[in-house]
């Protein structure tokens, strides 16, 4: 028989901090301060020294889903007797418990495809290096390899993602052969994009815990077995050195003077084009007005592609081309309003006889600053991580003094080409300098400053 009847039990309130009393030999009932009733099962199993204790899954109580009094009792004897037996069954239940969750979950995941599969290592998917979700653009090029190609507004289809084949196969029904022939039908269209499918099939089946048996993308398997995914390399094409005095003449004559400024712009300070123009479908924001701050000349540029907050320090000619874009704006506006500048682009390449494209630009500065500053300093301007690098990463340390110097060394050694390029063109028929030189001479730096 309980030693207290429902009746008694009832007279027991909530009190400031949470409290026990004995309904039974063994059981207790735990009145916490927010009026929770639990029961409580104290238990010595047989050849153990020590007391142990389990709380019944059920809220004591005469309600639907509740544990009564008599049925309360009741479950504490028999974990208790069995327990006299030298059964602990709370440990098996939970081991019980344990086992089917884990059951269940495996076959959740075992019923996967692999679009489902990418989905979910996308919404869930963290960087190991500093626990941040991945960018959108990394999630929206993930979830293109698993669907199929557009079809355009002249009804002409596009490609179906590389890993489309196998985008409706359960993870763990995909087969070595199928990695293999999905592999090779890739290889047809350009070794890039092979080699840049595999690396994602191999990062979500890995986060997934799929084993896959002489899969090529382990390196268990034999070397004759296994796909070589080639280490990716850039493959920079910029503006050539005996054109780049040509090209800054151009930029500066161009009809477009937002769009070629935006070029001039990014050169200068090696932005990467979605930094300064932002992009919609990835959530990405452009340069504002309000970003802008003319008397420092700073640019504050959040969350940028490594994760991380980059203070761009703007050189005299940038941060001129700045305080034209922001003149008479509002400051909400982007700080170039431009949806397609490639027209303009074409325009400046004709005349200086290039054919650059956008990213080129960053690939330009890369190229200029690499000779005239430091790596430690090249690598903060062009916003390259140094987490994997323990000498910059916890030694080295640059001033904003030295990286505006370092933008700076490459503005005057773009105008400087550009002047002597104008001086070359008039030297000999000793004609007055164009308009373009005037544009191009008007910003001639003070002496540079040496970057070490």
């Amino acid at each position: 028989m309980p030693a207290l009847t429902y009746r008694a039990i009832e007279a027991y309130k909530p009190k400031d901090k949470s409290y026990r009393i004995t309904i039974d030999r063994g059981v207790q009932l735990r009145i916490a301060a927010d009026g929770l009733r639990t029961v409580l099962v104290r238990y010595t199993v047989k050849g153990a020294k020590d007391e142990r204790q389990y709380t019944l899954p059920q809220e004591y109580g005469d309600s639907p889903g509740q544990i009564k009094l008599a049925d309360a009792c009741a479950e504490g004897q028999r974990i208790r007797a069995l327990a006299r037996s030298g059964i602990d069954w709370p440990a098996e239940e939970e081991t019980r418990l344990l086992a089917e969750a884990e059951a269940q979950q495996q076959a959740a995941v075992d019923a996967l495809t692999l679009k489902e599969g990418v989905k979910e290592y996308v919404d869930k998917k963290c960087r190991a290096k500093d626990g941040l979700p991945l960018k959108s653009r990394t999630k929206s090029e993930y979830m293109k390899m698993v669907a199929p190609g557009k079809v355009g507004k002249n009804g002409r289809k596009f490609v179906d993602g590389g890993l489309m084949p196998l985008a409706h196969i359960p993870m763990t029904a995909i087969t070595a052969k199928a990695i293999w022939a999905t592999y090779n039908d890739l290889l047809k269209r350009s070794r890039r994009q092979a080699d840049y499918s595999m690396q994602v099939l191999r990062a979500v089946l890995r986060w997934h815990g799929i084993h896959i048996s002489n899969s090529p993308l382990s390196q268990t398997t034999a070397g004759r077995d296994r796909i070589v995914i080639k280490a990716s390399s850039g493959d920079p094409t910029p503006i050539p050195a005996e054109n780049l005095g040509a090209w800054w003449l151009a930029a500066c004559a161009s009809p477009r003077r937002v769009a070629a400024n935006y070029y001039r712009f990014q050169l200068l300070t090696g932005c990467r084009g979605v930094e300064i123009l932002g992009a919609k479908k990835y959530d990405y924001e452009p340069i504002r007005i309000r970003d802008v701050n003319l008397e420092t000349g700073r640019i504050l540029l959040i969350d940028t592609k490594n994760r991380s907050n980059y203070l761009l320090l703007l050189s005299r000619e940038a941060l001129a081309i700045a305080k034209e874009a922001c003149e008479g704006r509002e400051p909400g506006e982007p700080l170039f309003s431009i949806t397609d500048a490639r027209k303009t682009l074409t325009w400046i390449n004709k005349q200086a006889g290039t054919t650059v494209q956008g990213h080129d630009m960053r690939a330009t500065f890369t190229t200029i600053a690499e000779e005239l500053v430091s790596g430690g300093v090249l690598k903060r301007m062009i916003n390259h991580s140094t987490s994997n690098d323990v000498t910059l990463g916890h030694y080295v340390g640059k001033g904003e003094a030295q990286l505006r110097a370092g933008w700076q060394i490459v503005a005057d050694f773009i105008v400087n080409t550009a002047a002597e390029k104008t001086a070359r063109r008039t030297a000999p028929e000793a004609m007055p300098v164009s308009d373009i030189a005037e544009d191009a001479l008007a910003v001639l730096p003070e002496p540079a400053v040496e970057v070490a």
